[in-house]
């Protein structure tokens, strides 16, 4: 077995969700792709359920006679598949927590008293790697100073408010240096790999009403605080409605081999996507939605995938990689000769 057998991730979940409802009643395959969706994705369906009703993950369930699916386990009872199904960690499993332990933006998502916590139950454990081992050459090295303590508490405050869902007064420094306080309903983190920062998806507040999107660095913000003010009644906390997005979507096929599908899920979480399955070709296509700000990044990691996938369109993209591609064939040429 992997390490990362999605054990604990959502392939587990919707999987253990399944097999629950599974020990109570039948399920039609409908009913498992509404289990799915409730702790994960709809990429996840596309993934899962071929390999539970016809693949090597079949013998966890029974096909009735009207070709609905019951719990395979030969455990009726609720409680006892909940028993069955809780999986105590391994030791490479805690292995590789106790390396997580030691990257510092990990350690930003809990509190001192449970960071203590952690390393105290973990204190007799090797980590598997050290972070240190590691050489990022595509990355920018000004990153976030995420062992500086304000920045720590400063984005504890954040994590603290978008928990809650309450506003929160930020004091930001902008990009020509000028002080800015605002209030804010802080809706997501978002982290750039290739900058290694930090951003906070944020609605600006005005007289109690939402007034404008806002994607504001975390190393640049002086002082936070949680806002005594009401959020405003009938938000959608789901801010894709506020984000600015590309004119049309970044159209790929990616072919079904390689982890394909599952890396490129992975890479491109943060955005929002629509993936169909084509059973003819055995691809998948996708969709990504993006803010135009992000575009050079998202090449830049659509390329990185190599002939896995196809990028289709739309064509002002397409001419972007068709210059960037050639310059690099320029590039290794010059330096060959």
């Amino acid at each position: 077995m992997e390490l990362f057998e999605e054990i604990y991730g959502s392939y587990f979940q919707a999987i253990r969700k399944i097999l629950l409802d599974a020990g109570t009643k039948p399920l039609t395959r409908k009913d498992m792709e509404a289990d799915i969706l409730s702790v994960s994705s709809a990429e996840s369906a596309l993934s899962i359920l071929p390999k539970l009703l016809d693949g090597a993950w079949s013998p966890l369930l029974h096909r009735e006679a009207d070709g609905c699916f019951s719990c395979a386990l030969g455990l009726d009872q609720t409680e006892k598949t909940e028993d069955f199904l809780k999986l105590p960690l391994t030791k490479l499993q805690k292995s590789w927590l106790k390396a997580l332990l030691l990257d510092p933006r990990f350690r930003l998502f809990f509190s001192e008293e449970a960071l203590e916590e952690l390393e105290k139950a973990l204190e007799d454990v090797p980590a598997l790697y050290d972070p240190a081992d590691f050489h990022y050459f595509d990355r920018y090295g000004d990153g976030d100073p995420y062992e500086d303590p304000i920045y720590q508490n400063i984005f504890r405050t954040i994590l603290k408010a978008m928990t809650e869902r309450r506003p929160l007064f930020v004091a930001y420094e902008s990009r020509k240096g000028n002080p800015l306080t605002l209030e804010v309903l802080p809706c997501r983190f978002q982290y750039s790999p290739k900058d290694d920062k930090f951003r906070l998806l944020c609605v600006s507040l005005s007289h109690c009403r939402p007034k404008q999107f806002h994607v504001m660095n975390v190393a640049r913000m002086l002082a936070c605080h949680i806002s005594k003010n009401p959020v405003p009644r009938d938000f959608d906390w789901d801010i894709s409605r506020f984000q600015r997005q590309a004119g049309e979507p970044v159209r790929i096929r990616i072919r079904n081999e390689r982890n394909a599908l599952e890396r490129c899920m992975l890479r491109f979480a943060n955005y929002e996507k629509q993936t169909v399955y084509e059973p003819e070709s055995d691809t998948w296509l996708c969709s990504i939605y993006y803010d135009p700000a992000d575009e050079t990044e998202l090449l830049i990691d659509l390329l990185s995938f190599g002939p896995v996938i196809r990028i289709l369109g739309p064509e002002k993209f397409l001419n972007e990689v068709r210059r960037r591609v050639k310059r690099q064939h320029e590039l290794f040429y010059s330096c060959v000769e």
